[in-house]
């Protein structure tokens, strides 16, 4: 073989290598309609996204391409044209691949070359048949007597079985194919828990089940349930993000009580699980990051917000690099001021703070020089530690007499603790706004005007240090926290009405 042969079969080897490597998609679609624009689009978890570059225009035929020069990711996809959504179809691998549409017969839709969505439409074809034959026996059941609704319950339970057995058989088939995780995600996962008599989607028992205590065997089965619960919807498969089902079982790990006990250590340990392993996969833990951040910031749960305060700081602020600065700056201020007084912390320290008891005040009402004496009180290190201060509950009030909310919410604490003081709560309440002389002048009038005081109300400030404001997010006042025993957290920002459905 000459130079020149050589040449010319090293040419031809090399280009059909990056051929191999290079190819793209191109999706062949016949529409019974002429001239219409025809646009792709695809799922992203629960949301419909067009590719805006992905239009084609029908020639006369009814005929059109798209085709692009990179592989598509994987996927479920669907096209649209004139508004309307005309079918779903899976990109796998194979990329290049017809689709015939006659919009006068849905039943006969084609797609070829794609053994992904051969597979997809016997799915639907089967879907649609085993629809029909359930809805006609769920009919039969309405005007049915006795003995034929169980003969009728027992047919409609031998298709539902039957149906299974179909679908399965499909996944088993399908191993390697796209369609494969899609028709697993059709078969969810407390279908295939394992059963002593298993069927062919399920694991068996072990033989010593069958002496197990219900108890065990829930405890055994819940286990089981935890550790598979993606077996159906493949979370961590960055293709997965692309159906219309990602999301659901996402936040369905995250909301299913069966799952794990919703404690925010708990919680936050499992979603440190999740986004750990799907770090390196960018969509994936773009969308998993903050579809958890915004559910929990939205939540109404008591303890959501330690939730997303843990993700905030550990996850969001160190890896959101898409996220605009000013939002990431707002949000460190924003986790500055929580991660102090989460609940089930213990609360802050309030160092030098000022007791004044019930006779300073009565006295200040007669003599000018007490009542503005800044120096008046007891001064305390640490409120957590005093013997005087021990109780059941402590209810933290943090106010400024120029509010009127403040003023209002602290006579209704007033009336709450003195129904509820023999339950032991304890209120401690810490004035804000003593800038001037004056100022402590009008707070131990509005104190005495209310006669805001007695064995377990206690009236403080701090005229000395102030660091315990950022400590309890004292921004926007009335703050109020329920403190336990020990003197941590059990709840933040409530109101006096809202005690009484704890303390009794």
């Amino acid at each position: 073989m000459n130079l020149k042969s050589n040449f010319i079969l090293w040419f031809l080897l090399i280009s059909s290598c990056i051929s191999a490597f290079s190819q793209g998609y191109e999706i062949n679609v016949s529409i019974n309609s002429r001239n219409d624009t025809v646009v792709l689009g695809h799922y992203f978890a629960e949301r419909e996204r067009l590719r805006a570059n992905n239009t084609v225009v029908l020639n006369s035929a009814g005929q059109g391409t798209f085709r692009g020069d990179e592989k598509l990711p994987n996927g479920m996809y669907f096209l649209v044209m004139n508004g309307q959504r005309l079918l779903d179809f899976l990109i796998g691998d194979e990329q290049t691949f017809d689709i015939q549409i006659n919009t006068d017969d849905w039943e006969n839709i084609s797609i070829t070359g794609s053994r992904d969505n051969e597979i997809f439409l016997e799915f639907q074809q089967m879907q649609r048949a085993t629809g029909r034959q359930q809805h006609e026996l769920q009919q039969r059941l309405q005007t049915a007597d006795s003995v034929s609704r169980v003969e009728i319950f027992s047919d409609l339970q031998a298709l539902n079985m039957r149906h299974a057995g179909e679908i399965w058989k499909m996944i088993e088939e399908s191993k390697g194919l796209f369609v494969h995780s899609y028709l697993n995600a059709q078969f969810p996962v407390f279908m295939r828990v394992p059963a002593l008599d298993p069927h062919p989607w399920q694991v068996a028992l072990p033989e010593e089940a069958a002496n197990w205590t219900r108890e065990y065997l829930n405890q055994y089965l819940n286990r089981w349930y935890r550790k598979n619960f993606f077996s159906d919807v493949n979370i961590f498969d960055r293709s997965m993000l692309r159906t219309p089902f990602y999301e659901d079982k996402l936040m369905d790990y995250f909301q299913q009580n069966n799952v794990f006990i919703f404690h925010p250590d708990t919680v936050n340990k499992e979603i440190d699980m999740i986004l750990t392993r799907v770090k390196d996969y960018d969509d994936v833990f773009r969308f998993v990051l903050v579809t958890l951040f915004n559910h929990y910031r939205q939540s109404e749960f008591i303890v959501a917000e330690n939730i997303w305060v843990h993700i905030a700081d550990e996850w969001y602020i160190p890896y959101a690099h898409w996220s605009a600065d000013e939002f990431t700056e707002t949000l460190k201020s924003e986790v500055a001021k929580r991660k102090p007084n989460l609940i089930g912390k213990m609360a802050p320290p309030m160092e030098m703070l000022m007791i004044l008891p019930p006779e300073h005040f009565r006295a200040a009402a007669l003599d000018t020089a007490i009542k503005f004496d800044y120096h008046a009180g007891r001064m305390i290190d640490d409120f957590r530690r005093e013997n005087e201060l021990r109780s059941k509950y402590t209810a933290l009030y943090f106010w400024d007499f120029n509010c009127g909310h403040c003023r209002q919410g602290i006579r209704d604490l007033f009336d709450a603790w003195e129904e509820l003081k023999d339950s032991g709560l304890q209120v401690i309440t810490i004035q804000l706004r003593l800038t001037e002389r004056q100022d402590k002048g009008r707070w131990i009038d509005f104190v005495n005007e209310h006669s805001l005081f007695g064995a377990g109300w206690v009236n403080a400030w701090s005229p000395y240090d102030h660091k315990f404001r950022d400590y309890y997010n004292t921004e926007n006042v009335p703050v109020m926290y329920l403190l336990g025993e020990d003197k941590t957290i059990m709840l933040k920002n409530i109101v006096a009405e809202q005690l009484k459905d704890i303390v009794r």
